[in-house]
Parts: C-alpha cells; structure tokens; sequence
C-alpha cells in the first residue's frame, strides 16, 4: 500500500470584462492509500506530469485536464502526489507505476 495525497483546486468563473483573469484558487487535499493497481489507474487519469521528460522521481506530480463545470463556471484542477510520509522503500513503486501507466518509457 502507498500513501499519495490527491489536491483538487477550485477556481471561481471568471467575470465576463475580467481582462486578466488570475483568481485564488480553493484547494482541499486529501490524502489515500492505495493499492499499486489502484495507483497505476489514477496515473491513467492524471496523465500530465509536473515536468517534461517524466523521470518517475517522489517530487513530480502528475495532473488530470482541468474540468469546467458549465453550469457554475468553475474550474476544477486535480493532481496526484507521493506523500512524503511514506517509508523510503516505497519510492521504487511510484516509478514503477508512472511505467505501468504509460508514462514513462
């Protein structure tokens, strides 16, 4: 089992004369642990790493496309981290998710 911590970030509907757009976000992050299947799944889903090339290191972090609620105007941004609380052993299996999930090659 590996402990990641999942942000979601919510940013407020932009006014229709706002010309630069730059609003604080609402983030609540919560963290999970989750099986090496479970994980490669989420990786599936939030296939944007925090960097170009993915190397599978603990301090990337992989992002979903960022979601519009149309009926609010809200956009919603959620990303996946290794949660540091875990025993150094366990950075081995976050590399080798980001492989089983496509990410790295």
């Amino acid at each position: 089992m590996l402990m990641i911590n999942r942000v979601e970030s919510v940013y407020p509907a932009p006014a229709e004369d706002e010309d630069d757009y730059c609003p604080d976000a609402v983030s609540d992050l919560v963290q999970e642990t989750v099986s090496f299947r479970e994980l490669v799944e989420l990786m599936r889903s939030h296939n944007q790493p925090s960097c170009y090339p993915a190397q599978g290191c603990t301090f990337e972090w992989l992002s979903a496309e960022t979601q519009q609620d149309y009926r609010t105007g809200e956009y919603t941004e959620t990303s996946i981290h290794y949660a540091r609380e875990n025993a150094p052993r366990c950075a081995k299996y976050w590399k080798a998710a980001m492989k089983a999930a496509g990410i790295l090659r």
